[in-house]
């Protein structure tokens, strides 16, 4: 009888030593695994196989213990490491992961252009850019009095790529200008002696210098003046026009005196003696 009060007493020890065990295993709950990376999907590789792509949630598929890890990304280097479980607490792995890198040789016809690598300003052509991460990037290149040079270029690991940008020339047109306005209006506006339109006008695209203008406006006199234009600037000519002045010609008489008229009697007079007469 006692040996049987014994062996019960065993069981229930061992039922409450495994009731404490999947409690203790229940209540803390399955091991939490999270594996992210930068940059994000990267390939994950435990123990040799293919389980996803970061970031990635492996909770409950894993038992406590050590597992070996390699994250992988097209243009990085891979990342190698170890993942630890634990029962009781979460397992979080973040790589960082480092990409290969190239170089690139940037020359350009003419030379002195700015140098713009994926939208950011990294130098004056020629020039050899290092340590860019493989892969595809864009490449500009500016310079005033031409027109931007844009491409793809394609950056292989530990080699230098060599680009040689041609230039195009084009025609920046000036952006000074004349405000020209009279009273009256409509007068006819000749700038260097080049007709150009009627009052009031704005005469563009002048490059920096002097200009002479002549406003004309039938009866009324010409205005003559000048300007100088300077580059981004506008300037202005308010021109007052006077109308001609007409006179007409006058008849003036001449007031005969007596010495003139008595003159004029004497010689008549000495003209009519000297007649001969006639036989």
């Amino acid at each position: 009888m006692k040996h049987l009060h014994l062996h019960n007493g065993w069981k229930l020890l061992c039922i409450l030593v495994a009731l404490y065990f999947i409690v203790g295993f229940v209540a803390a709950g399955p091991p939490t695994i999270v594996i992210t990376s930068s940059p994000s999907g990267a390939d994950v590789y435990i123990g040799g196989a293919y389980k996803g792509t970061t970031p990635l949630d492996l909770t409950g598929r894993y038992s406590a213990g050590s597992y070996a890890l390699e994250i992988r990304k097209d243009g990085y280097v891979s990342w190698l490491g170890s993942m630890v479980v634990k029962t009781s607490e979460t397992t979080s792995i973040s790589a960082t992961l480092i990409p290969y890198k190239g170089n690139v040789y940037v020359s350009s016809e003419p030379g002195e252009a700015t140098i713009y690598l994926d939208g950011n300003y990294v130098g004056i052509s020629p020039k050899t850019i290092s340590d860019i991460p493989t892969g595809t990037h864009s490449l500009t290149l500016k310079k005033d009095g031409y027109y931007d040079w844009d491409s793809e270029i394609e950056i292989v690991k530990g080699r230098t790529v060599s680009v040689n940008a041609m230039m195009e020339t084009r025609e920046i047109p000036y952006d000074g200008s004349i405000n020209i306005q009279s009273t009256p209006s409509n007068a006819e506006v000749y700038l260097n002696d080049e007709f150009k339109g009627y009052t009031p006008i704005i005469v563009r695209e002048l490059g920096p210098s002097n200009y002479h203008i002549t406003l004309k406006l039938a009866g009324y006199q010409d205005w003559d003046g000048s300007v100088d234009v300077s580059e981004n600037e506008q300037e202005k000519i308010s021109a007052n026009l006077y109308p001609l002045t007409t006179t007409e010609p006058s008849e003036t008489t001449i007031p005969l005196s007596l010495f003139t008229v008595a003159s004029a009697i004497g010689i008549s007079g000495l003209a009519i003696r000297a007649i001969p007469k006639k036989e």
